[in-house]
């Protein structure tokens, strides 16, 4: 019996050993290998070159070796790898031997085409625990997990695919932990994680009396005093909603939805009505409600009725979610507002490109919107990433889905961390019935949604898709072909993909003809849902090598120096051409035209045409409005000659507005919403090389119709000299023509690429949204005071005399009421704390909550504890040993996990807050240590300017010395010849006299000679 349970054993394990020599390769290399990522440094230098490094570390925790060779590794990776040895011209690494692949520890590094890149063992056989540390130099910078995208899997050479289990969420990547690897430049203050002691600091207590107040802030609001609170709900009173109007309808029913509160027929006899009204535009001056009449509304609330007053449904729209924001808490004072916007677009671009958000989804944000009268949803339709609305065409069968397909048959090569079985997120589309739906929803909710498109640059989706699609259905095709035939070979493209393939090109015919399906194809959806089509977007400009390099631009492709200089001096001119069909066809269907402000502006050249180069629009579309996104308030174009002006991008704004064009003002740095509100690393969010992240703060306090201000220059040197408080100086300020006196809205945006799921995006978006809404809905008295600033004048010298000692920080002027506006913003946050964010999160609405504030202070008494939420009515917790969170009271005696939440506890589960670790004995954060950096730094180049401004002084005043001394010898020298002058002229003078008497003298003698003398007296 012993004997044979032995022989069942070893035929257990040789079975086993079986099976496992049988498991493909693919699954058994996942299953085995443990994967770890390091970013150890952003300070790098490789062959001169400012490079990142990071460590891949690749363990082997099977009890089996892993194989040598057999598979490969693909994995997303955004910051190009090894860019010393990549041929940009040629599309490959250059060893050129291996096929274009880079060898690295035994793997080839073969870079496919946008973040794709393949790891293909040769030599990498590991032994079980053994583990392989590989050395990746990138460029740019990372500073966050989330520019570590997930799912890395293998493939083996049967055609296997496994996600390696370990890259499912961002464990693998290790934490950020020193500046070397948090800091994007070694000043860069706004990339240190801040501490609960930092937090503490920049606390200020909340403001009390700010529950019945309105997010955003009515243009008036006066509630009756004594306060008379009035219990609005479904349940009590027995309250009804009527209307006489049929065109009210639909806006009766949506507050029924909202408030639970039925709607009662007209006519009938009831105590409590709210009354939806609609009045002459007469009704609404613009003295009062602003211009945009048609959103005006008056809000009317008394014991025992309601109205809502409006000269259109959008207007009483307005009024539902002013009312429903007073609703939060049941009982609503008694009160009048009189309302209306400053801006009639208040817009937000979301990216269902990317990443797709399915409808549901989709839903959300637009509630999030509509409920802060946000009135414009930009939805991006289609980028190089993917397609997400079916067209018509079946380009959205392949580009509509991400998998793993090296010649992209059947899907997208897998990007952005998708799975690569062409399953979660990532893939995804729109069906037509589903659109028509959503353009439905958003209508009743007061929000138009604007479809974005890309024609030119960022539209590889739309350019596989159709061109897969036209392949299949050769017999009856539909559309046209995007993909130009007569391209260079190993171009690369923006987003580094290959065969110029990302782009649509505005020189072939085809183009203007696929422009045509779209704007008719979008038309039909449009009239289906019983809504005119208004307005189509373009969200990128045309791609310029693509044009350079076409022959249907230029039948004769440059090929010197002289000739490229030419060809590239045609390109606004060939833009302006496409532009003038684009305004043909939008003005033969109605719809008006939108873009970037690179679409609307030219391409330099080195003689005539610069980014400040305006497309005329009365030439191009002169009958239908168009729309221009200026999204540009980080970059100017330094003179290369010294006498040329700079140029400032923000300032196209200005000169696209006096052109004619309709203007939304969106600076990244205040409304880009996919970067997180604190420099985290292990906070989800995109960044730039200028934004780290936008702070609740950053989101409210910006003034969007100024002309001047809303600047992000840092850390350009030059923005010492030319701005203050974000505002330029006067003479670089562009003037507004006559007559024009303003923008025309504002633009808010969501990036998915690093957001695949929609609750962080809406997390990311509430609450900075509601501060954007502030300033796009009310115009705050404190905004007035940001204005051009004034260039610093150094005071007029005497002559002679050296030039006095300029002040060591040279600032322009500028006097902003920062007062008036700090006041506003504890104003602001202390309600969304008291009311909003628990308003949207009891409406399943995510919302961002930070770590708390804490730090120790030294009294006399002893140590004392100080802690702070985002959000009031919240108090500080610390984790215990069990996992459980208990309110933290004293001062801890070792590092513990605080968070904020609410101590009424059937409040807790509205939301979460964030956790952090809490040292009480840290004496100096690295805020702190980097701003003290930064201050002695900023220290010692004042002492260095001050010292050479004193070798300046102390030079001219020698030079002035030198100066009087050399006029005093002028001087004495000019007094001496004078004197030897008149010396000289006063002796031949006197010679001159004593001849004249010689002569006269002589003259008598003469004459008394020859003359008979008379006698005396005769």
């Amino acid at each position: 019996m012993w004997k044979l349970s032995v022989g069942c054993l070893v035929g257990i394990v040789l079975c086993l050993q079986y099976v496992s020599a049988q498991r493909p390769v693919a699954g058994k290399v996942a299953g085995n290998l443990n994967i770890e990522y390091s970013v150890r440094t952003n300070f790098a230098v490789v062959g001169r070159v400012p490079h990142s490094v990071a460590i891949l570390s690749l363990t082997n925790r099977g009890k089996t070796p892993l194989p040598d060779r057999g598979y490969s590794i693909f994995f997303c990776h955004e910051n190009f790898l090894f860019p010393v040895s990549y041929q940009e011209e040629l599309g490959k690494y250059e060893s050129a031997p291996y096929g274009g692949e880079l060898m690295v520890d035994g793997y080839y590094f073969n870079f496919l085409h946008g973040c794709m890149y393949e790891m293909r063992a040769i030599d990498a056989g590991l032994a079980p625990s053994e583990t392989k540390n590989i050395t990746l130099y990138f460029s740019p910078f990372i500073v966050s997990k989330f520019d570590v995208f997930r799912n890395w899997y293998v493939t083996d050479d049967q055609g296997t695919q496994k996600v390696i289990g370990d890259t499912r969420d961002r464990g693998f990547v290790d934490d950020f932990k020193t500046p070397l690897n948090q800091l994007r430049r070694t000043d860069d203050l706004d990339s240190v994680p801040k501490q609960p002691q930092d937090r503490q600091d920049a606390f200020v207590p909340f403001m009390s009396g700010v529950l019945y107040d309105v997010t955003p802030k009515p243009r008036n609001q006066q509630i009756a005093t004594p306060i008379n609170l009035i219990d609005v709900t479904s349940t009590s009173n027995k309250w009804k909603i009527v209307t006489e109007h049929p065109d009210l309808v639909p806006a009766a029913e949506y507050l029924a939805a909202e408030t639970k509160i039925g709607i009662a027929t007209p006519g009938t006899n009831n105590a409590n009505t709210i009354k939806l009204s609609k009045k002459p535009r007469t009704s609404f001056p613009e003295s009062v409600y602003g211009p945009i009449t048609e959103e005006a509304y008056e809000l009317v609330i008394t014991p025992s009725q309601i109205e809502i007053g409006a000269a259109a449904p959008k207007g009483i729209i307005n009024g539902i979610h002013t009312l429903i924001s007073q609703q939060a808490w049941r009982e609503v004072p008694a009160q009048v507002i009189k309302d209306g916007p400053r801006f009639a677009e208040r817009a937000l671009q979301l990216d269902i490109a990317s990443n797709f958000y399915k409808p549901a989804e989709i839903k959300k944000i637009i509630n999030l919107m509509a409920y802060y009268k946000l009135n414009r949803l930009y939805l991006q339709i289609w980028n190089n990433h993917g397609l997400r609305l079916d067209l018509g065409l079946g380009a959205v069968e392949v580009a509509g889905k991400r998998c793993h397909d090296l010649n992209e048959e059947i899907c997208l090569m897998t990007q952005l961390g998708s799975d690569p079985d062409g399953r979660g997120k990532g893939n995804g589309h729109l069906t037509k019935e589903q659109f028509v739906n959503l353009l439905e929803y958003a209508d009743k909710r007061g929000v138009m949604i604007v479809p974005s498109i890309n024609v030119g640059d960022n539209a590889r989706a739309m350019v596989v898709g159709m061109d897969r699609a036209l392949k299949k259905n050769t017999l009856n095709p539909v559309g046209v072909s995007l993909f130009d035939e007569t391209e260079v070979e190993n171009l690369r493209m923006s987003g580094r993909y290959p065969k110029k393939d990302s782009a649509i090109n505005p020189c072939r015919p085809e183009t203007v003809q696929f422009v045509d399906y779209i704007l008719k194809y979008l038309k039909s959806l449009y009239t289906e849902s019983g809504q005119q089509f208004t307005r189509l977007h373009f969200a990128s400009d045309f791609n310029t090598e693509q044009m350079m390099t076409s022959k249907h631009c230029f039948p004769t492709p440059p090929r010197n120096a002289t000739e490229l200089q030419e060809a590239r001096s045609r390109l606004t001119a060939i833009k302006a051409d496409f532009l003038a069909k684009l305004g043909t066809l939008f003005t033969a269907e109605g719809v008006d035209i939108s873009g970037t402000v690179e679409l609307f502006t030219g391409f330099p050249d080195s003689q005539f045409v610069s980014r400040m180069t305006i497309m005329d629009k009365s030439k191009r579309y002169p009958n239908i409005d168009a729309y221009v996104v200026n999204d540009d308030y980080m970059r100017f174009n330094p003179p290369s000659p010294p006498n040329m002006p700079i140029e400032f991008f923000s300032q196209r704004a200005q000169l696209l507005k006096n052109n004619g064009y309709k203007v939304l003002i969106s600076p990244p740095h205040k409304t880009k919403f996919d970067t997180a509100y604190e420099p985290d690393p292990n906070a989800p969010g995109d960044y730039s090389v200028a934004t780290r992240n936008v702070s609740l703060r950053e989101a409210f306090a910006w003034v969007p119709n100024s002309r001047c201000c809303n600047l992000n220059l840092a850390p350009e040197e030059i923005a010492k000299e030319v701005t203050k408080h974000g505002c330029l100086t006067e003479p670089l300020c562009e003037p507004f023509a006559d007559g024009v006196t303003g923008f025309d809205g504002t633009l808010a945006s969501i990036d998915t690429r690093k957001l695949p799921e929609v609750e962080t995006a809406i997390k990311l978006m509430s609450p900075r949204l509601m501060a954007f809404a502030e300033r796009s809905w009310y115009e705050a008295p404190w905004e007035s005071s940001f204005t051009a600033s004034t260039p610093y004048q150094p005071p007029q010298r005497a002559a002679n005399q050296p030039p006095a000692l300029p002040p060591l920080n040279i600032e322009p002027t500028l006097n902003p009421d920062l007062a008036a506006l700090e006041n506003d913003y504890q104003r602001f946050r202390s309600l969304i704390g008291a009311k909003e964010v628990m308003r949207m999160a009891s409406k399943g609405l995510p919302v961002f909550c930070a770590a708390p504030g804490a730090r120790v202070v030294a009294e006399p008494t002893g140590n004392k504890l100080e802690t702070s939420c985002m959000y009031p009515n919240m108090k500080v917790y610390s984790k215990n040993e069990r996992g459980q969170f208990t309110e933290l009271t004293t001062v801890p005696t070792q590092n513990v996990t605080i968070k904020c939440q609410y101590y009424i506890e059937q409040y807790r589960q509205l939301f979460e807050c964030e956790e952090q670790e809490f040292n009480a004995n840290l004496e100096k954060t690295p805020f702190q240590h980097v701003q003290d950096h930064i201050t002695q730094r900023a220290a010692a180049q004042a002492e260095a300017i001050r010292q050479q401004q004193q070798q300046q002084q102390a030079f001219l005043a020698q030079q002035a010395m030198l100066a009087r001394q050399r006029a005093a010898m002028l001087q004495q020298q000019q007094q001496s010849q004078q004197q030897q002058q008149g010396g000289q002229q006063q002796q031949g003078g006197q010679t001159a006299g004593t001849a004249q008497q010689t002569a006269r003298r002589r003259n008598t003698q003469g004459q008394n000679q020859a003359a008979p003398r008379t006698p005396i007296g005769g």
